[in-house]
């Protein structure tokens, strides 16, 4: 007598399918739910924000929304730790490409490229973090242990790519610390006119001119006088296209 064939649970893909399209329909709502809160904080502040406008904003009701963020407080700082992570996610994804020992000023400009072509890409993190200030991440900003650890391995990133400037004899030497926020008020200061100013100018002038002041400001003079146009407003020639050349060789 042959043996009874067994039966097969035909329930446990469909089941497993279930669970992925669940799981996938969850990551899509989180996000929404991130860009809407996002939209929301850089228009009113975080004081001036409640939950019941982000969920209206968002098109779901206030109980689904506490599903996913307990608080304001919480869903904030998911904000800022998610675009934090995707512009360091950005600048490290290209860098692995970039020698800064062999070129250390022409690597820093450009990785300042980088960095600030994110913040203009994403308007409203940008408005929110120059609106509450958290681009500074001082203890009034209240910054969760995630946001610390990101500013943390931000600065020390271009603490590093500074001294490897100062090493090659091209940036004037400094505590580094006190560089890297020197260097970021900078570009805070040229973002937020930007922002004043309707967000209407396009992103390579913004960009060229946060690195021209950069040169200005931090390069050793004889450097800053082959970098920089005799009146001082603008990169040369030769950088532009150096960096154009390294922009296309990290693609």
């Amino acid at each position: 007598m042959s043996a009874k064939p067994q039966a097969t649970d035909a329930r446990a893909p469909r089941n497993g399918a279930a669970l992925a399209l669940k799981a996938a329909k969850q990551a899509l709502s989180r996000d929404h739910i991130l860009d809407i809160a996002e939209k929301v904080f850089a228009e009113h502040g975080f004081a001036g924000t409640r939950m019941q406008d982000i969920a209206r904003e968002a098109g779901i009701s206030l109980a689904t929304l506490y599903q996913f963020h307990p608080g304001k407080q919480e869903l904030h700082h998911a904000v800022l730790v998610t675009r934090d992570r995707e512009m360091l996610d950005a600048v490290m994804a290209r860098l692995q490409a970039v020698s800064l020992a062999e070129a250390p000023l022409t690597g820093l400009l450009w990785m300042m490229k980088v960095n600030v072509a994110f913040l203009l890409d994403h308007p409203d993190y940008l408005r929110l973090i120059l609106r509450e200030g958290y681009m500074w991440y001082h203890a009034a900003a209240q910054p969760s242990d995630d946001e610390q650890a990101l500013w943390e391995l931000g600065a020390g990133l271009i603490e590093q790519a500074l001294e490897f400037g100062v090493r090659a004899g091209q940036l004037v030497a400094g505590h580094g610390p006190d560089q890297a926020r020197m260097l970021m008020a900078l570009q805070q200061t040229r973002l937020a006119n930007w922002v004043a100013g309707g967000m209407a100018e396009d992103h390579g002038t913004v960009i060229a001119r946060i690195q021209t002041d950069f040169l200005r400001l931090f390069a050793l003079p004889p450097v800053a006088v082959e970098m920089v146009t005799p009146d001082g407003t603008a990169l040369t020639p030769a950088v532009r296209q150096d960096l154009a050349a390294l922009d296309a060789a990290t693609r």
